[in-house]
């Protein structure tokens, strides 16, 4: 035999084992992933013993035996799931999978390491650090369950909300949470302070009011914050708020209001909150200012009836605050043309943190051309803050649709 014969024999001999591992390697990888598509034990199991050095089958085999809604076996689950992160420890999700494991077997310490190594594997997976957050929460670290999900807004801030009802469920001070906890962006300051107002926390909410006033310059935040304090009868801070709002939005101009109403000559845009009127709506009823009528300044606030409906309604409403036991009288103007029905425009004044508090005018109906409307009354001994309206009730006669415009302007009310 020639030399060329015999280099080709002897490779060709080499080559065969070599071909046969490899078809033996692939043939493990194919067998495990058709054993995997059965998904229950036998499959699982079959997938591992056909190719045990593959980590994925170990994790997925320790989920079946953890998540089995049945009858879970977590003796098995951390068996897998360990077998899976020896043999490639940068599975983020096996790592947190184990944690979990361990948590519900009593293990806390061998769980809090495995979140630790979930964690400084996934840096910035939100579902990470939200699993991470109520595994501390729930073990009692309260610190570093405000540090991870401080995280976790930070990286999810739609989730806001969710965070919040968790911390406050604990015993946590405003400060702690404002210090620790809160981003230090102003988006986050105004989403924590609706969600304040929304759950009715006022000492919480002034707390965060003091941080975030030198940065807000939104109206919406001013108003909501000033409705949700007057809502509450906290007049004195919302007096405040008003006022600082007001002189930053109309500075020079406050003086030209002799009295105790705000914007009684619809001059200003009205913001429908605060100290300032509040808008009503019914249908059949149109609001709007009027520039060509009016007996002050140089606008009204008009309403026009379609004539179709009977609507009750409080046109526009203003909270001011008053002093307890003492006299007071409203007075304003009213315009009318064409105004049906007996039930047509008046005035009236209500307390609005005291009981038996209701004054109203005379009734406006049919033409009119600006007449003086007034009320007189004394605030009751626990009264200091009472709504000032201007208002249609609903009739109950058979002819009680009503039609016609009204306008009103130069409001005021006056400590006698």
């Amino acid at each position: 035999m020639r030399i060329n014969e015999r280099l080709i024999l002897l490779v060709t001999l080499l080559a065969i084992p070599l071909y046969l591992l490899l078809v033996w390697l692939v043939s493990q990888t194919v067998l495990g992933d058709i054993s995997l598509r059965k998904m229950n034990e036998k499959g699982f199991l079959s997938a591992v013993s056909y190719d045990g050095r593959n980590a994925t089958y170990h994790y997925l085999l320790g989920r079946f035996y953890h998540y089995q809604s049945e009858n879970p076996d977590l003796n098995k689950a951390i068996s897998y799931y360990r077998e899976s992160v020896r043999l490639c420890p940068l599975q983020g999700g096996c790592w947190l999978d184990l944690s979990k494991a361990y948590q519900i077997t009593g293990r806390i310490k061998d769980a809090e390491n495995a979140m630790e190594r979930a964690l400084r594997l996934n840096p910035k997976n939100p579902a990470v650090m939200w699993e991470a957050g109520v595994f501390y929460l729930i073990n009692g670290n309260v610190d570093s369950a405000v540090t991870t999900l401080r995280e976790f807004v930070l990286l999810k801030p739609e989730k806001q909300e969710e965070v919040y009802d968790m911390l406050w469920k604990l015993p946590l001070d405003s400060q702690y949470i404002l210090k620790n906890f809160l981003p230090h962006s102003y988006p986050y300051y105004k989403r924590y302070l609706f969600y304040l107002i929304s759950a009715e926390r006022v000492k919480e909410s002034n707390d965060l009011w003091k941080m975030m006033k030198e940065v807000t310059e939104e109206d919406e935040v001013f108003l909501k914050y000033t409705d949700f304090l007057i809502s509450k009868h906290s007049y004195d801070e919302a007096e405040t708020i008003w006022k600082d709002f007001i002189g930053k939005r109309v500075t020079g101009k406050i003086e030209d209001q002799p009295s105790l109403l705000w914007n009684g000559s619809f001059e200003f845009k009205m913001l429908n909150g605060g100290f300032d009127w509040k808008i009503g709506e019914a249908e059949g009823v149109s609001i709007f200012l009027d520039n060509d009528t009016h007996i002050r300044g140089g606008r009204s606030l008009g309403f026009t009836f379609d004539g179709k409906h009977n609507p009750g309604i409080t046109v526009a409403s203003q909270v001011v605050r008053v002093i307890p036991k003492a006299k007071y009288l409203l007075r304003g103007y009213v315009k009318t043309d064409s105004l049906t029905t007996t039930n047509g425009v008046f005035f009236s004044v209500e307390g609005h943190n005291c009981k038996g508090m209701y004054k109203k005018s005379d009734v406006i109906t049919g033409n009119n051309f600006w007449r003086e409307v007034t009320v007189e009354f004394v605030t009751p001994p626990d009264c200091s803050a009472l709504s000032v309206n201007i208002r249609r009730e609903k009739s109950d006669k058979l002819d009680n649709k009503i039609g016609g415009t009204a306008w009103v302007d130069g409001i005021s009310l006056n400590q006698k």
